[in-house]
């Protein structure tokens, strides 16, 4: 899973972002433990995971900072 995860990273931002399988599953695993997202089955030696509303939440105030931040540099 780690390096399709990685694969989609590196196609969305047209390779400026890439990131190693080991820190994918080092990230799946914290924000596991942290509760943002939880194991639901594996498919195919591909873990499946589901955001929790813990994790809703804390996504949703990320974007509203990375927004807030972007609306401020853009305006300086």
């Amino acid at each position: 899973m780690a390096t399709l995860l990685s694969k989609k990273t590196e196609q969305l931002t047209q390779g400026e972002i890439k990131i190693s399988p080991g820190t994918l599953y080092g990230s799946l695993s914290k924000m596991e433990k942290d509760g943002l997202i939880k194991f639901i089955r594996e498919e195919e030696k591909r873990k499946i995971y589901r955001i929790t509303d813990l994790g809703t939440q804390v996504l949703n105030l990320e974007m509203k900072r990375i927004e807030h931040l972007y609306r401020s540099i853009m305006e300086a």
